[in-house]
């Protein structure tokens, strides 16, 4: 059993989850977060971008490569291995190990973009980590939030470990951000996990991608 599912990411569980994704990451796809991003680059990107859970940093790249007015472009990964292959790639980004409650940064940001990572953060450490969140989005700046929307808080057991308990934690986690007062929504999409038709969409498989701006 694992205490703290965190330890388990950081340990091995991130290295595992980027190599089998890996392929996907050189492709170029679809992406709700780099829309969203695009669609609100008037106001939002600004001059610097902060990813965390960035695996190899491939939406930090796309991102200079359609928005050249990003300036500086930044992101934490709990993977070694997937912060070692960003940073052979694209060298120009600021890549470093770190969580959401230690992200590795201590300035702030114009935009920070948090895609699909709260749903793996061991409850133990959610409030730590949502502080950790709010640290680097500057006074006036955006936070882009992506994960999944159902209908009520839940847990789903990991299905890639059995020797470990590791959980899919599922529920509005723009709530977290909005109940502090200093954040307003702009912009949502809500959409289906695994592509479905939006017709179709199972409340567990019911995802979001959340523009939200944070006062001054």
């Amino acid at each position: 059993m694992t205490a703290d599912q965190t330890d388990a990411f950081r340990s091995d569980e991130g290295d595992n989850w980027f190599r089998r994704n890996q392929a996907a990451l050189a492709e170029p796809h679809n992406d709700h977060v780099i829309d969203m991003a695009l669609r609100w680059s008037d106001r939002v990107t600004g001059e610097s971008v902060c990813e965390l859970g960035c695996a190899n940093g491939w939406r930090l790249a796309a991102l200079a490569e359609m928005s050249p007015s990003a300036g500086q472009l930044a992101g934490s990964d709990l993977s070694a291995a997937a912060i070692e292959d960003g940073r052979s790639r694209w060298p120009d980004l600021d890549l470093r190990i770190g969580s959401l409650d230690q992200p590795g940064f201590d300035e702030q940001f114009d935009l920070v973009i948090v895609s699909f990572v709260l749903c793996w953060t061991a409850r133990a450490r959610l409030a730590q980590s949502i502080d950790g969140i709010d640290r680097l989005v500057r006074a006036g700046g955006a936070l882009i939030l992506a994960d999944f929307l159902s209908d009520r808080p839940c847990a789903r057991p990991y299905h890639h470990r059995s020797d470990v308990e590791i959980y899919t934690y599922k529920q509005d986690y723009t709530e977290c951000f909005t109940s502090l007062g200093n954040y307003a929504e702009i912009d949502r999409e809500v959409f289906s996990h695994s592509g479905v038709p939006a017709t179709e969409i199972d409340p567990q498989d019911r995802a979001v991608c959340a523009l939200l701006r944070k006062s001054t």
